[in-house]
C-alpha cells in the first residue's frame, strides 16, 4: 500500500470513531501512517476539517414530525402488504402422509405472513416506504410555502431539489476536499461540469469545504461550499438548461429554513444559498 492509496482509506475514518480501526483495510493503513509523519500531518488535518463539517452538519434540523411520518408509513405498508411479503410452511414433515383434515390447514399456513423485521425484503420495502414518506413529507411543507406567499408561487422546481441535497450531504458527499476556491474551480472546468466563470476577490479568499456536482432533469449543476462563520454554497450551471429558473434581475426565495439567491451572469445561471433568511446572504455576492 502507497501513501495516495493510504489517504483515500484515511479518508473514510470517522472522526474519534475508533471502532473504524477494526476494518482490516483501514487497519493496514494506520500501519503506514504510523511509519510516515508527512502522512500523519496530512491526516490530523483531515481529521479536524472534517469535524468541522460534521458540527456545521449538526446544526440542520429534521422535521417535527419526522418520526410520526415514519411510523404512519410504517402502518401503511403492514396493510398493503402483498403475497410476495409471505414465508410458505409445510404443514407436516415430507416423509408422512398429510392428514386430510390439515388440508385447510395448510393453505392458511402457506399465507401467514412472516414477522416483517425478519424479513430481509420487507426491511428494503420499508425502507422505501420512509423515504417516499419523508420525500412527499419535504415536498408538502414547499407546497404550502409556496401556497401561502404569491413570491413562491413560480418557485423554480431545481431550488426544492438543491435543498434537498444540501439537507442529505455529509463529510464523504464532496467530489473534492479543498480550502482555496479557485483549487476547486479549477477541478470542476477540468472534468467538464459547471464552474464559476466569475468569482470576486472577496469570494475566492474566503476558505472552502469542498465541490460537488448534480443532476437535474439530465442536466449538471456544481456546488461549491464556501465557510465564513456560517457555511453557504454557490451551485452553477448552464443557464439554457434551466430556462424556468432564469430571472431578468437577481430573485431571492425562502425555502423552510433556507435562503436562495438566484441570478444570471451571461450564460451561466448562479444560485447562491445559506441556511437563513436573505438577510443573511452576503451582500458582495
Amino acid at each position: 500500500m502507497d501513501r495516495e492509496e493510504a489517504k483515500n482509506i484515511l479518508q473514510l475514518c470517522r472522526p474519534g470513531n475508533e471502532s473504524d480501526l477494526n476494518d482490516p483495510l483501514i487497519a493496514e493503513a494506520f500501519e503506514l501512517l504510523e511509519q510516515d509523519s508527512e502522512l500523519q500531518v496530512w491526516f490530523e488535518d483531515q481529521q479536524a476539517f472534517d469535524t468541522q463539517i460534521c458540527e456545521q452538519l449538526e446544526h440542520i434540523e429534521p422535521p417535527a414530525d419526522l418520526k410520526a411520518s415514519i411510523l404512519a408509513g410504517m402502518r401503511a405498508h403492514q396493510m398493503q402488504a402483498g403475497p410476495e411479503d409471505v414465508i410458505e410452511f409445510e404443514a407436516t414433515p415430507p416423509e408422512q402422509p398429510e392428514p386430510a383434515h390439515t388440508e385447510r390447514a395448510s393453505t392458511v399456513a402457506a399465507h401467514t405472513h412472516k414477522a416483517w423485521w425478519r424479513n430481509p425484503w420487507m426491511g428494503i420495502a420499508a425502507l422505501f416506504v420512509f423515504m417516499v414518506v419523508i420525500f412527499n413529507v419535504q415536498n408538502g411543507d414547499q407546497t404550502q410555502l409556496a401556497q401561502n406567499d404569491p413570491a413562491l408561487a413560480s418557485l423554480p422546481a431545481v431550488l426544492p431539489f438543491l435543498s434537498d441535497q444540501i439537507d442529505g450531504m455529509n463529510v464523504f458527499s464532496f467530489d473534492k476536499k479543498d480550502t482555496n476556491a479557485h483549487q476547486l474551480q479549477s477541478y470542476l472546468a477540468s472534468t467538464g461540469a459547471p464552474s464559476p466563470k466569475n468569482m470576486c476577490e472577496k469570494l475566492a479568499s474566503i476558505p472552502t469545504l469542498g465541490c460537488v456536482t448534480f443532476e437535474f432533469n439530465n442536466s449538471k449543476l456544481s456546488m461549491i461550499c464556501f465557510q465564513e462563520g456560517e457555511v453557504f454554497h454557490l451551485i452553477t450551471a448552464d443557464a439554457a438548461d434551466f430556462p424556468d429558473a432564469c430571472p431578468k434581475s437577481p430573485q431571492f426565495y425562502e425555502i423552510k429554513d433556507k435562503a436562495f439567491k438566484v441570478w444570471v451572469e451571461g450564460e451561466q445561471l448562479n444560485i447562491l444559498t445559506i441556511h437563513g433568511t436573505k438577510n443573511d446572504i452576503p451582500e458582495y455576492i
